[in-house]
């Protein structure tokens, strides 16, 4: 069996203020050039698609980025190959030294190179592996036995995700949607996102109790994916006539309207300069408020400044921040958000999470969810405030509030 490795050898230099990347294709298996792989870069990098010559070289020149930038989007293509660590084609650091190294094998071998690049000893068929907080891919052959729900190598483990606490107290009147959206047909990918929502629904099942069967958890989510499991909570939250709970939690980017400065989520077949093309935050609330449910909660990871974690401005957005406005929650409401309107929510990149959802992971963890909605909203917003000036990023203020007069003495759990 013979595998494909396609090794980009990446040196940097500065010409005429172009930062230029020059790059060689090798064969792994004997030492020799592979021509015809063709490299592209999404449109915003101003980086022109390249395909490798006879000798297997290629050049890159980035008019708008130096050292330090990160590039994210790159895919690597040769018929009848695919990529096989394809975590490194999504987020790829420009530095000074060797940086993209491109694997390639067979598209019939390339589950068992995955298998055998990432050094697994197998896992149990449907399971997900992840990779730097992105899906990497499916398993679908029965053979292998190895049990394991997620994969990181590569990055830092989280306090949050390990040692969760459990409850011996069911609650089956409980049911909840996790939307997690990272990759992004149209706009940049959100780090960490399905991650995430995998640890969020961890919280939910152990820690809050929820059944298995009443949570719904979807990665990169189109707009009819969104609809669908908005719907399907709206008419089981109906059906129990006021005797259940909600959870609502989304992980992904937001988007406002630069008219109206309505907030809108982003599907991952979204895009920033067309409201149409993603679900509105009010009309979210208006049909979850009118299920007369005891009680519904909102987890918002995402920012409705038209901004991205990493701080930069949605493809398609005019390059402004746009003060958008929180949303009119409806019924017995509770809306929890990562930032301000006009503020960008980021990543804890030590963390593998995005700032909002590690605090809140943190802080349901510490209490085992004995905790009032006022006093979560108070440590949020003192916690995450601090961490962005330390990171010195820009000031992230999460928001919190609820239709009802009591809504900051109701306890989560």
């Amino acid at each position: 069996m013979r595998y494909l490795w396609i090794v980009f050898v990446m040196l940097s230099a500065t010409l005429f203020g172009q930062t230029v990347q020059y790059g060689r294709v090798d064969l792994y298996d004997n030492g020799a050039l592979l021509s015809g792989v063709t490299l592209t870069i999404p449109s915003e990098h101003d980086c022109q698609p390249t395909m490798s010559d006879a000798k297997g070289c290629f050049r890159l020149c980035f008019a708008k980025h130096q050292v330090g930038d990160v590039i994210c989007g790159i895919e690597a293509r040769k018929h009848g190959y695919e990529v096989v660590n394809v975590h490194v084609t999504r987020q790829w650091t420009l530095t000074t030294a060797d940086t993209l190294h491109v694997v390639m094998a067979p598209k019939d071998k390339v589950k068992e190179a995955r298998m055998r690049y990432y050094e697994l000893s197998g896992l149990s068929p449907k399971e997900m592996l992840w990779l730097d907080g992105a899906r990497l891919y499916e398993v679908e052959s029965p053979v292998f036995s190895f049990n394991i729900s997620r994969y990181h190598k590569g990055v830092a483990p989280s306090d949050v995700d390990s040692d969760i606490p459990k409850t011996d107290r069911m609650n089956d009147k409980a049911f909840a949607v996790i939307i997690a959206n990272e990759d992004y047909q149209q706009e940049q990918h959100v780090p960490f996102a399905i991650h995430d929502g995998e640890v969020f629904k961890e919280y939910c099942t152990n820690l809050l109790g929820i059944p298995e069967t009443n949570v719904h958890f979807v990665t990169d989510a189109t707009l009819n994916n969104m609809r669908y499991e908005i719907d399907w909570l709206k008419a089981t939250l109906a059906a129990y006539q006021g005797e259940a709970q909600g959870i609502f939690y989304y992980s992904g980017h937001g988007m406002p309207d630069e008219t109206s400065r309505c907030a809108y989520l982003l599907p991952v077949d979204g895009y920033g300069s067309n409201m149409e093309s993603g679900f509105g935050l009010d009309a979210l609330y208006a049909q979850l408020g009118s299920t007369g449910a005891d009680r519904v909660m909102y987890f918002v990871d995402a920012c409705f400044s038209g901004a991205t974690r990493e701080g930069e401005m949605l493809a398609e957005s005019r390059g402004v921040a746009v003060n958008s406005k929180a949303g009119e929650l409806q019924g017995n409401a509770i809306a929890f958000s990562a930032a301000q309107g006009n503020e960008t929510a980021y990543a804890y990149q030590e963390k593998s999470h995005g700032m909002f959802t590690y605090y809140l992971l943190k802080k349901l963890k510490e209490t085992r969810g004995d905790i009032t909605a006022g006093e979560l909203a108070d440590y949020l917003n003192e916690s995450i405030s601090r961490m962005s000036a330390v990171e010195g990023m820009k000031a992230q203020h999460p928001t919190a509030h609820g239709v009802m007069t009591d809504w900051r003495t109701i306890k989560i759990k």
